[in-house]
Formats: structure tokens, C-alpha cells, sequence
């Protein structure tokens, strides 16, 4: 059955890593909040400070999960989908395309977040991330629940295992 994975945590927890391993092994379609950023950028003349155009961002996000879930694609939704209303309108969109939904909540110590950041400010191997956007997100995070059909994954975990639970 086709399948919207709602990924959820904040930065650093390992979201897009985790995300492109299960796109790429369950043949979904990998739609990302970041990678519609970085794609539109300069077409659109994307401001990264501007809250506004993150939200028309998201709107393109949900516009192409629902076109993908129409074509009976799979989706994993690569987002910090921190909030419970969220998620909840995420859910909302799979129902109205007659899919399933299931959050996969990334449980990353704030330690390793912080040593995860540390580490991209040396070698920059993805875009910097100001702190008080970090703090921000930390500070919304409604931990899913589990009637809200979740898949919890810590670090070092077992990818059969995590996909086993998909």
C-alpha cells in the first residue's frame, strides 16, 4: 500500500540521512522542505531568514506529496514536522489519498545534535543552520505519541530493523 513516512525531529537528528535510505530502499518518492529550498532558490529568489517563503515552501511540499500519492507513489517527507497539527494535516492529505501514514521520529540526544552541528561547521557538508533556529525547533517539539502510528529511531541504529518496523 502506498505509504506517506512523516520523518520528524530536529536539526541534526539525522532526518535527511535516514530519509534518502528509505526512499532509496523502498523505491519512494523523497520530497524535502530543505531540497525544494535549494532547488528554487534562485528561481524564486528564496531568502533562507524568511519564514514566509519557508511556508509557501511547505506548501509546495504538501502539493507534491499529494500529486506523488495520486500517481500511487510512496513518499518519505523529509521534515522536522515538529508540531503535532503538523503532522496531523500531513495524515489528513495520505487519508485523502486513500494512503497510509506513519511518523518516523528520530530520538537523537541533544549531545550528538550538537556534535553532528559542530562537525558540519568544519567540513560543511550541508548548509549551516543559525542556532536560534535550532533552539526554535527544540523548543516546539511535541514528541509523537504512539496513536500517532510512530516508528522511533535512536542513533546507532540497525536499518533492517528500522525497515522492518516500516
Amino acid at each position: 500500500m502506498k505509504t506517506l513516512y512523516i520523518m520528524c525531529g530536529v536539526g541534526f537528528s539525522g532526518k535527511s540521512t535516514l530519509s534518502k535510505m528509505i526512499a532509496e530502499h523502498l523505491h519512494a518518492t523523497l520530497v524535502s522542505q530543505d531540497g525544494m529550498f535549494f532547488e528554487k532558490e534562485k528561481e524564486l529568489n528564496l531568502n533562507v531568514d524568511s519564514e514566509e517563503q519557508w511556508k509557501m515552501l511547505l506548501g509546495m511540499c504538501r502539493d507534491k506529496i499529494k500529486e506523488e500519492l495520486g500517481k500511487g507513489n510512496s513518499v518519505v517527507f523529509d521534515d522536522t514536522s515538529l508540531r503535532f497539527s503538523h503532522r496531523e494535516k500531513l495524515r489528513n492529505i495520505a487519508k485523502e489519498a486513500d494512503a497510509e501514514s506513519k511518523v518516523v521520529f528520530l530520538d537523537t540526544p541533544i549531545e550528538i545534535q550538537k556534535q553532528r552541528q559542530e562537525h558540519n561547521k568544519n567540513t560543511k557538508e550541508r548548509h549551516d543552520v543559525k542556532q536560534e533556529y535550532l533552539d526554535q525547533t527544540i523548543a516546539e517539539l511535541e514528541v509523537p505519541t504512539l496513536d500517532e502510528n510512530v516508528i522511533v529511531v535512536k542513533p546507532g541504529y540497525d536499518f533492517d530493523e528500522v525497515i522492518s518496523r516500516l
